[in-house]
């Protein structure tokens, strides 16, 4: 009987420490880890930014500069059509 009080509270105990020890790495983890990864993930996403701004700038043109674009011309098949066309008639 007091073997298995003594088992019982050994299980506890290490459950216990368990649950401690999954606290405390949680707490390095959110206290000096998260923050090397936001910071790392903040200034990709500005390095991006940047990008564009002067990918932006670049592609500026001067005032009365003149371009065309062309679309791509692509021929409309029947089976692409999402839907049959209907004819209406007015009705007086």
């Amino acid at each position: 009987m007091i073997s298995l009080v003594i088992l019982y509270a050994v299980n506890f105990f290490r459950t216990l420490l368990i649950i401690v020890a999954i606290f405390w790495i949680g707490r390095i983890v959110s206290r000096y880890v998260l923050p090397l990864i936001l910071k790392g993930m903040v200034n990709k996403a500005q390095k991006n930014m940047q990008d564009q701004m002067r990918q932006q700038q670049y592609d500026q043109r001067q005032e009365g500069e003149v371009t065309v674009e062309f679309k791509n011309k692509k021929k409309k098949s029947s089976k692409d059509s999402n839907g049959d066309y209907v004819e209406f008639e007015e009705v007086d």
